[in-house]
């Protein structure tokens, strides 16, 4: 029987905050973020094959989702756009799995930008979210069972209709992700569109973190995935990763590793009030008010400092411990930076499969 991909994971992830009943995103959140997390929650543990991964991004996604995804994953990846549409849901997900090569991830986000006294339209009735299906190579014969797709439905909605039928996917596909959360168990927030004044911050000067594109680029794969290096000489761990080891110097000896995202130990925090933050943090302050950041253990002896969101400052204690996830950081040069923050695990949703699947 020759080799086809199939769908092997599907994974969810909406925000923490809702209105109306409804996930909405956080100030920092865009529909990149949103699909990033699905995207990693989806990839998570995936053993290494050759070729670059296909990644399929059905709706409204900002130009990073060209090479974000490539860094994200820490492989090749050749990046296609779609309408994020049921139909195309529907169609793309047959595509993939009618066709042969390596792994392959499908992911459709929902951003929705409306003032909170709209009422819901068919592309935000769901709110805002984000599911990735990974499809991989394999012997199974049997597809992912979608279902027939509903005209005018979105391809979330179409996802969220069919899990919540409990009749979604095939056996031997996982779940995973925030399939039962509330709505109302996150905080209140409000859907609200990025006026002209956040726009133009996008060419803001910077006059504190400042860091070079060229240099953030680099650095991508410690501040997006925690890459860091052991040296088998001196059986040292570097972070963040520098080709070199810190300790003994050598360079070619050296095996990257990814740190862990989740489970992060808080040892120390600190608060962040008004006039005490970066010149890139000033339109964040002046909207949100202070914030914390925390020194977070990921691994023993290996600590990254982490602008803490999702939580009321002050709150978070040494000794909590926190999940990461990537973020919008702060605009410059006519885009937003990217990079991890930390999210108490109280109130950085679940992983577990949604009720009703196989």
């Amino acid at each position: 029987m020759r080799s086809v991909r199939r769908v092997v994971r599907v994974a969810a992830y909406f925000p923490a905050q809702s209105s109306d009943g409804r996930p909405v995103a956080a100030r920092d959140e865009d529909a990149f973020t949103l699909a990033a997390t699905a995207a990693e929650r989806a990839w998570s543990g995936r053993r290494e094959e050759p070729g670059p991964v296909l990644v399929h991004a059905l709706g409204d996604f900002p130009e990073v989702v060209e090479w974000g995804f490539s860094a994200l994953l820490g492989r090749e990846t050749v990046v296609s756009r779609a309408p994020g549409s049921a139909v195309q849901l529907a169609k793309t997900l047959e595509e993939l799995e009618k066709g042969e090569g390596g792994p392959a991830i499908l992911v459709t986000a929902e951003f929705p930008e409306r003032a909170p006294s709209m009422p819901p339209t068919k592309s935000s009735s769901s709110g805002a979210g984000a599911v990735a299906y990974l499809l991989a190579p394999t012997e199974e014969a049997r597809p992912f069972h979608l279902g027939k797709p509903t005209a005018g439905r979105t391809a979330l909605s179409a996802t969220l209709h069919l899990v919540g039928s409990g009749d979604a996917g095939a056996s031997g596909t996982v779940f995973v992700g925030d399939w039962d959360r509330p709505p109302e168990s996150g905080g209140s927030g409000e859907l609200k569109a990025l006026g002209s004044e956040e726009a133009e911050d996008l060419h803001r000067v910077s006059e504190g973190a400042y860091i070079p594109r060229a240099r953030y680029l680099e650095n991508l794969p410690s501040r997006w995935r925690f890459l860091a290096e052991t040296c088998e000489a001196c059986h040292r761990t570097t972070f963040p990763s520098r080709r070199v080891c810190r300790h003994c110097g050598r360079a070619d000896a050296l095996t990257p590793v990814e740190l862990p995202y989740e489970g992060g130990r808080v040892v120390a925090v600190t608060t962040v009030s008004a006039g005490g933050q970066p010149t890139e943090f000033d339109a964040q302050v002046a909207a949100s008010g202070p914030y914390d950041v925390a020194l977070v253990e990921l691994a023993r002896g290996m600590r990254v400092t982490l602008q803490v969101t999702d939580s009321t400052p002050g709150k978070l204690r040494v000794g909590d411990h926190v999940n990461t996830f990537l973020r919008r950081l702060y605009p410059m040069e006519g885009e937003w930076r990217y990079g991890r923050k930390a999210v108490p695990i109280s109130t950085g949703g679940s992983t577990s499969r949604p009720g009703g699947v196989p």
